[in-house]
């Protein structure tokens, strides 16, 4: 399985950076052959959390890094 991994953007506040990236993986199976699903993965320190949307990617990396929404 492939995995691809975009960064989309970094949001700061006052308890720091929070990176989004967008987590592509596509399957090699011959059963699903060619799905490719997406993910986004927010980190910020120690923290990562993965979300299935963009927009609550948003809102997770507004709440890890305090920055108003």
């Amino acid at each position: 399985m492939a995995e691809e991994r975009t960064h989309i953007t970094t949001i700061e506040g006052p308890k720091g950076k929070a990176d989004v990236y967008e987590v592509a993986t596509g399957s090699s199976t011959t059963v699903t052959s060619g799905v490719e699903t997406t993910m986004y993965e927010i980190v910020c320190g120690n923290t990562t959390e993965s979300v299935p949307t963009l927009g609550e990617a948003s809102i997770v990396a507004h709440e890890l890094s305090g920055a108003p929404g």
